[in-house]
Formats: structure tokens, sequence, C-alpha cells
């Protein structure tokens, strides 16, 4: 018989709905907003109020820099393409103070990737207030893809069309949360995989996920971890707490260290 132990995780960002809050001040494709409880790499986008029953959404908008003792945030901004439609005309409008900004939309939906099944029965019992989008749905697409191997670009694209603010990663006796659209890493929490059997890419109840002829992401994954915390630390790279955590599990001659801009 086994005896499992699995820490309950709660997440401030997690019981909170999304954050609205006027536009400050813009400049080129930056601008500033003041509200409580950002972390740098939370995403969200800025809507165009035309009237009292007409708006829309005119682009992109992540969080790169806060300060804490006045809760002002810097965003950057960049092209919206959660609503893609080729057939209709788009609108040229960039933002301007006033525009209204809305941070973590849809941070109450996330996706799960964990070695085992028994890894993420325990994480997504342990985590409330989260619609989960199971991992089927995700392997279906990256089989459509022809991604064996997901990219990063994979799991921007698959989060952005299915409104996936989350992610969830179970690696190195970690779970990693990230923002699913950009990658960037929003805590780290010490926990215990269970079982020491790995599924690769991740785990999902579709047998193959077919690979095309050539080209980034058509190999089979050999190795589950490796991949996963090497991909995390390539999309940050002057995170400064990832870097000690990589350095303290793996040591310092790790060949993961390697992938940070990090000076010591």
């Amino acid at each position: 018989m086994r005896i499992l132990f699995f820490l309950l995780i709660t997440l401030k960002m997690l019981q909170a709905s999304s954050i609205s809050t006027p536009l400050l001040e813009v400049q080129e494709q930056r601008g500033s907003i003041e509200a409580p409880e950002l972390k740098v790499g939370m995403s969200g986008f800025v809507v165009r109020h035309f009237d009292a029953t007409h708006s829309s959404i005119i682009a992109n908008a992540r969080v790169t820099q806060i300060n804490p003792s006045s809760n002002r945030a810097l965003l950057e901004f960049s092209a919206y393409d959660g609503l893609r439609q080729n057939s209709l005309p788009s609108g040229t409008w960039t933002p301007k103070a006033q525009d209204e900004v809305v941070i973590a939309y849809d941070y109450t939906r996330a996706l799960m990737i964990a070695p085992n099944d028994d890894t993420y029965a325990a994480v997504t019992a342990s985590i409330p207030n989260v619609e989960w989008i199971h991992p089927d749905l995700y392997a279906t697409y990256l089989s459509h893809e022809g991604h064996p191997t997901p990219l990063v670009e994979d799991f921007r694209r698959f989060c952005t069309s299915a409104s996936i603010g989350l992610l969830f990663i179970q690696s190195a006796d970690t779970l990693f949360t990230l923002d699913c659209k950009n990658f960037t890493l929003l805590q780290s929490t010490a926990s215990n995989a269970i079982g020491k059997n790995s599924l690769t890419p991740f785990y999902s109840r579709v047998p193959t996920i077919r690979a095309a002829w050539w080209g980034n992401g058509s190999s089979r994954l050999e190795s589950y971890e490796p991949y996963y915390l090497q991909q995390i630390a390539l999309s940050n790279p002057k995170n400064k707490e990832l870097y000690e955590l990589y350095k303290g599990k793996f040591g310092e001659k790790s060949a993961l260290l390697r992938n940070f801009d990090i000076k010591e």
C-alpha cells in the first residue's frame, strides 16, 4: 500500500475574478494601469468603448513590470488575434488613455500537464475554483498539428482559441504555474508527483499523437521532465527565482542553467 502526500495548492490569483481598470497612460506599444494583486507575465486585453452599447477588443496586453508600493503596473501591447476572422475587416485602433484594460479574464480555465493519471487527478482535485480543460483535447489538437512534441507556440494557440488562461506543469517535484498565452512563469510550488512512471508528451487518454513528416515538434518526445524544464527556462531566461530553483535541484553544473541570462 502506498502512502501518498500531496500539497494542497492555493493560488490567490485564482480566487478573484478578472481585473478591469482604465488605461492611465500610453506611449507607443506600452501603457500603465493601477491595480492590486498583479504579477509580471499576467495577460489580458484592451477594450475600446465606442458608446454605451458598442465596444471591441483592440489589443493584447501583458504585465511587464510592477511597483508594489503604488500598485502601478506597466503593460506591453500586441496585436489581438483571439477572434481572428479573415472574412471580416479588422479595425486599426491603437490603445489610448481611458480605454478599459482587462487582466486575467480567463484565469479560471486551466490546462494541466502531468506525467501520469494519478498526478493529474491529485493536482486538479487540490486546486479549487478552476474549470479544467482535459488534456485529451490538447492532445487531439497536437495530433491535428502533427506535433507529438508540443511547442510553446502550440500552447499559446490552443489556449487562445479555447480561452484558457493558466497552464500547470508538474515536473521535478514542482508545480509550475504559467500564463498559457505567453508561457511566463507566475508561480512555482513544491509538490510531489505521484508514481514514478511518466507518459510522453503528457498524461492523456489519446493513444497516439500523429506526427508530421518534418518540422519542429514532429519528432517523438523521449523524456518528459527534461523537455518541460527546458521550455520553461527558455521562456523565462531572466527569472532569478527560477534560476535558483534549478540550481538548487540540479546543481551549479546543470545544463539547464545555460538557458538563463542571469549574472551571478
